[in-house]
């Protein structure tokens, strides 16, 4: 009897652990499926392939499960041949999302996902675009289409980044990349306030209308011209 008692508190007790090792399994198939391929399977990118280093302590500090989670549903529109898709909730739900990002935190489980407190960054956006010329443009191109750095005018990434977290990303830097941390300064500031100023409502679905009308009225168009 006691034998039997012990198994079933065991069993109990072992549980929660078993469940999270089975989203953890769950969630490591779902990115291989749908992120591996440009981010690579460990996080640390694909050579050849410009998309984000994911697995970097850096990164993993400063983003939100919030940023994670509306960077999957909006995208990367701008990227042009390497652009990133989006994942709608038909593609893939947010309970699939989440174990997405339980296996990114996996990677580093001694970093706690960052709470964001929802404070805007004051700054000056139009001395924040000239400090961008000068200090960031090398890297991120001079319209922040992106380069060797991140494409930050990204309508996928400004409507997923928070002040906080771009605040944070050009302070910490990107450690193991050509992302330098900067010391916290009006400068900085004044950039947050430049991106933010940039910013854009995006939605995808519309996005994807507008491209099939398109489409249409070209061939539509194409048919007269051949008449």
């Amino acid at each position: 009897m006691f034998g039997s008692t012990g198994l079933l508190l065991a069993g109990i007790l072992l549980a929660p652990t078993w469940q999270a090792q089975g989203e953890l399994v769950r969630g490591h198939e779902l990115y291989k499926t749908h992120c591996a391929s440009c981010h690579g399977e460990d996080g640390k990118g694909v050579q050849g392939v410009k998309a984000a280093t994911l697995n970097n302590e850096g990164f993993l500090k400063v983003a939100s499960d919030d940023y994670l989670l509306k960077s999957i549903r909006l995208g990367r529109p701008s990227l042009a041949t390497n652009a990133m898709p989006h994942f709608d909730t038909q593609k893939l739900p947010d309970e699939k999302v989440n174990l997405i990002i339980k296996n990114m935190r996996s990677w580093h489980p001694e970093i706690s996902a960052p709470v964001e407190t929802g404070e805007k960054v004051a700054g000056d956006p139009v001395k924040g675009e000239a400090f961008y010329k000068t200090a960031c443009a090398a890297c991120h191109g001079q319209k922040g289409e992106g380069g060797i750095g991140a494409a930050l005018l990204d309508p996928g990434y400004l409507n997923s980044a928070s002040d906080e977290f771009i605040l944070q990303s050009i302070i910490m830097g990107r450690p193991g990349t050509n992302m330098p941390p900067y010391p916290d300064s009006p400068d900085i500031r004044n950039v947050v306030a430049f991106l933010r100023s940039k910013q854009v409502p995006y939605d995808p679905a519309e996005k994807k209308e507008e491209g099939k009308a398109k489409s249409k009225d070209t061939g539509a168009a194409d048919g007269d011209k051949k008449q």
